[in-house]
C-alpha cells in the first residue's frame, strides 16, 4: 500500500509543472509514513505475535526481499 502512494507521488512530482508543489506532496507524505508505519508494526505484533515476527523476518517494509 505504502509502495504505491509513494510511486503515485514521485509521477506526481513528475507530472506537475510546478515542481514546488509536486516536491510539497513528498514532505507530508514522508512524515505521515514514518510516523505511521511504527504504530502499525506494533498494532500488528500485538495482535498476530511470533506469526508476524516471522512475516517481518521473509519480507520487505515497502519493497519485497529479493534473493530469498
Amino acid at each position: 500500500m505504502y509502495a504505491s502512494q509513494m510511486v503515485f507521488i514521485v509521477a506526481q512530482v513528475l507530472l506537475l509543472t510546478n515542481w514546488i508543489a509536486g516536491v510539497g506532496m513528498v514532505v507530508p507524505f514522508l512524515l505521515l509514513y514514518f510516523m505511521r508505519v511504527g504504530i502499525e508494526e506494533k498494532m500488528m505484533l500485538t495482535q498476530f505475535g511470533e506469526k508476524y515476527e516471522a512475516y517481518m523476518a521473509r519480507t520487505g517494509r515497502v519493497l519485497p526481499r529479493l534473493g530469498k
